[in-house]
C-alpha cells in the first residue's frame, strides 16, 4: 500500500495587512513621542537653565524605559516576523514602566501640592513639568494598553520586510532613542559629578564644580 507524506512549508508567514503596518508605525510614534517629551525637558534644562532634581531625572529614566518595549519590537521586526508573544511583551513592558513612572510623578506632585509651595522649577501652561509628566505617563499607559487590546489587528507580523519605509524608519527610531538614552546619561553625570549623592535642589552642574571649572 502506498504511503502519502504531506509536508508543510515552515517558512510560510501570515499575510501582512494595512492594520499590521499601522500597528508597527504606532510603535514608532510611541517611541518618538516619549523622546519628544524628553526633548521638552531638555529645553527647560539647557535652554532655560532650570536644573532637574533627582526625581525629575528618575521620571526621565522611566520615559526611556517605557519606550524600550516598543523599541525592542521595532528592533525585532528587522530580523523577521514578530510573534504575538513578542508584541505583547514589548507593550507590557511599556505599560509597567509608564505606571511606575506615574507613581514617581504623582509623588512629586503631592510633595508640592500644599499652598503656599510654589512648586519646583518653571511651569508650562500653568502646570509644572512633573504634572505634565504624570499626564504623559498615564497617556502612554493607555496608548500601550490600546495596542495590546488591538493585538489581533495591529501586531506587525512581517510588516517591516514588506515595507522599505518601515525598514528605514526602524533605523531612524532606534537611533533617536539611543541618542536620548546617551544624552540622559550625560546629563545625569553633569548634574551629579563624581559624588555619591546628587543635591535635591541643584543650582549648577556639579561635575564642573568638582573639576574646579
Amino acid at each position: 500500500m502506498a504511503t502519502t507524506t504531506v509536508t508543510t512549508d515552515a517558512s510560510t508567514t501570515s499575510p501582512v495587512r494595512l492594520s499590521n503596518r499601522l500597528g508597527l508605525w504606532f510603535a514608532h510614534a510611541y517611541v518618538i513621542g516619549l523622546c519628544g517629551t524628553l526633548a521638552g525637558a531638555y529645553f527647560f534644562q539647557f535652554g532655560l537653565w532650570e536644573y532637574p532634581c533627582p526625581m525629575c531625572l528618575l521620571q526621565r529614566m522611566f520615559f526611556l524605559l517605557s519606550a524600550v518595549g516598543p523599541a525592542w519590537i521595532i528592533a525585532r521586526s528587522r530580523k523577521g516576523e514578530v510573534t504575538t508573544r513578542e508584541w505583547a511583551s514589548g507593550w507590557g513592558w511599556a505599560i509597567v514602566a509608564a505606571l511606575i513612572g506615574s507613581t514617581v510623578s504623582a509623588a512629586q506632585v503631592l510633595m508640592h501640592i500644599v499652598p503656599p509651595d510654589p512648586g519646583y522649577a518653571g511651569a508650562l501652561f500653568g502646570l509644572h513639568l512633573y504634572t505634565w509628566a504624570l499626564i504623559a505617563f498615564l497617556g502612554a499607559a493607555v496608548a500601550a494598553a490600546a495596542a495590546l487590546f488591538l493585538t489581533p489587528q495591529s501586531e506587525p507580523l512581517n510588516a517591516t520586510a514588506a515595507s522599505p519605509a518601515l525598514r528605514r524608519a526602524a533605523t531612524v527610531t532606534l537611533a533617536v532613542i539611543t541618542v536620548f538614552a546617551a544624552s540622559n546619561l550625560i546629563a545625569c553625570f553633569l548634574l551629579q559629578g563624581i559624588d555619591w549623592q546628587m543635591s535635591g535642589d541643584p543650582t549648577s552642574y556639579q561635575l564642573f564644580t568638582d573639576l574646579g571649572l
